[in-house]
This record gives C-alpha cells, sequence and structure tokens, in this order.
C-alpha cells in the first residue's frame, strides 16, 4: 500500500510518498516547494494571494500524488501556516474548494508530539532535546528514557523573524538584535524543571538539515554524516552575522533557498543549544510527516511500523 502526506508548512511544501508493507514504510518520493506563505500574512491574515499560491501547489502536488496512491490515500497536514492565522476557517474552505483536499491543521503541542514520534523511528532518543524550527514556529520536546517528558511550540521561525525584521536580505546587526530579543523573550515561556543538561540534540526539519549541509560545506565534514558538534553550529552563526569570509556567496551556492532564513533559523538553534547545554546534533530524516503516518494513518494496520531505526 502507497500513502501520500503533503505537509503545508510556513516556509516550505512538502510532498512524500511512502510505501508500506510488512509492518514496514519506506520513502519512495519525495517533493519540496518553498512557498512562504508567512510573507503573505498581514494582520495575522493570510491574504487572498497566499491562499491561491497554496493552492496551486497543492493541486501540483496532488497530481504528482495520484500517480502512485488513490486520493483516498493522499492526506494534507498543515501546522503553523494555518493555525497562526485570524482567517483559518475561510482559507481551510477555499483548500478544500479549490484542491479537494481537506487539511489536518495540527496544534502545536501535536505538531511537537508527531515530529518527536517520527524522529524517534530514525535516530536513538533515549535523553535529549529535540528540535523542530519551522517557517513560523518552533517545537520542542524534552525527552528521557525514549519518553516525551515536556514539550512547547513557540510562535517564532526562521521565515516569520526574516518578514518582521529583515529589511532587505541579509540581516543587519541592528536587525539580529530584534531577532534576538524576541527568541529570548518566546525562550522564557520555557519553564521547565530540568536537572542535568542534555548533550544530545535531535534535530527535525529543512532548517536543521540546511544548517548541516552548510556546516559540512564550510568546515570540510563528511557530506554524508547526519551528526555534528554544537561548536560547528555556534561558530557558523557567528560568521553569518559578522558577514566574514564571503560567507554568504558559500551559503548562496550551498542552501540557496535559504539565504534569507538560515541566520534567523540558526540563531534559534543557537540560543536552544545555549539554553540545554547541548554538545552534539544529530539531524533526523524523519519527522512530523512520517509521525504523522504512524500515529494518525497506519493505526488501523495490526502490524505496528518499524523503519529500521538509525543509530
Amino acid at each position: 500500500m502507497k500513502y501520500a502526506i503533503i505537509d503545508l508548512g510556513s516556509n516550505s511544501t512538502r510532498l512524500a510518498i511512502y510505501r508500506y508493507e510488512n509492518g514496514k514504510f519506506d520513502k519512495i518520493f519525495n517533493q519540496k516547494e518553498i512557498l512562504g506563505l508567512a510573507e503573505y500574512v498581514s494582520k495575522d491574515a493570510l491574504s487572498t494571494n497566499g491562499i491561491k499560491k497554496a493552492c496551486a501547489v497543492l493541486n501540483d502536488f496532488k497530481a504528482n500524488a495520484l500517480n502512485f496512491t488513490a486520493l483516498s490515500n493522499i492526506h494534507l497536514i498543515a501546522t503553523a501556516s494555518l493555525r497562526n492565522i485570524t482567517n483559518k476557517d475561510e482559507a481551510v474552505k477555499l483548500i478544500i474548494e479549490k484542491t479537494g483536499l481537506t487539511p489536518n491543521v495540527l496544534e502545536g503541542e501535536t505538531e511537537a508530539t508527531l515530529g518527536f514520534a517520527g524522529a524517534s523511528q530514525y535516530v536513538n532518543c533515549d535523553n535529549g532535546v529535540m528540535i523542530d524550527i519551522g517557517g513560523a514556529s518552533t517545537e520542542l520536546v524534552l525527552f528521557r528514557n525514549y519518553r516525551a517528558v515536556n514539550l512547547i511550540s513557540l510562535p517564532i521561525g526562521c521565515l516569520n523573524l526574516a518578514v518582521k525584521h529583515v529589511s532587505e536580505i541579509i540581516p543587519k546587526k541592528s536587525e539580529m538584535k530584534q531577532i534576538t530579543a524576541d527568541i529570548s523573550n518566546q525562550f522564557s515561556k520555557i519553564d521547565w524543571e530540568t536537572d542535568t543538561n542534555y548533550p544530545l540534540m535531535i534535530g527535525v526539519g529543512g532548517t536543521l538539515r540546511a544548517a548541516l549541509k552548510l556546516s559540512c560545506s564550510i568546515f570540510d565534514l563528511p557530506q554524508e554524516q547526519n551528526s555534528i558538534e554544537t561548536r560547528y553550529i555556534k561558530k557558523i552563526t557567528k560568521l553569518l552575522i559578522e558577514n566574514k569570509n564571503d560567507i554568504y556567496h558559500t551559503t548562496y551556492k550551498t542552501i540557496p533557498e535559504r539565504l534569507m532564513t538560515i541566520l534567523p533559523g540558526l540563531a534559534i538553534l543557537r540560543y536552544a543549544i545555549k539554553k540545554f547545554e547541548c554538545k552534539t546534533i544529530t539531524v533526523s530524516e524523519y519527522g512530523i510527516r512520517e509521525g504523522y503516518l504512524m500515529d494518525r494513518v497506519l493505526k488501523k494496520h495490526d502490524e505496528p511500523p518499524n523503519s529500521g531505526k538509525q543509530n
């Protein structure tokens, strides 16, 4: 059986096709479109043009998904892209009318829970912190003994911080101070009692994958690795802020679609690293889409899914 999960995010929208056989699933197709819906939000409402642009991409993804599976097996999820807007009902209604797909708008804590469920299928999540930095929200999960014990969704992401504070493409130092103040304000809402630091951080989502790819490129690390020491994140963030060593030329060559959002995203990441005293980041290939597949789609199967965890 094949299933399609479309993830309508505030920055990027993704289509993933999975094959599920004998209690196991594997990804057989992946498509991404940088949609940037957060740029179409004004006074907390998503503009008509933004909704139309979303529908156009969703119809394209739907057509591709139908090459693999039936319409009933295509699932559309939406995160901060729709949950944080005041005209959510109107946007959902138009998406249904124009695409025939019904968005399941996930609450922040649900997004965090499903992200952790997906990541735990790919990496060894014994003790640590999971972070998923999206376009308009950041999800954090504190986990111990393979179980989530605290989670939160913060209304800051790599794109909405850029839209709010950055006047051009590359943030000025004065704008970075505003971004950092915004991040600090949101992180002050985290009142978890932690009796220890958490050396391991699990990274989920496009911002973390981009940070890993850029770090490997700049510091000449093996491109195939999925873990890096957090000191590289601190170094690369400082280089970007100070615009040293032709850093943005390398960034453009490595992750061109993230040129505007990578520094705000790294600023969030660096703040989380400092708060939880993390030493290593392992970037998971799996996240919310796989968590949704397991928890909301495959539960009807008697045999629990097993994707083959990577250690």
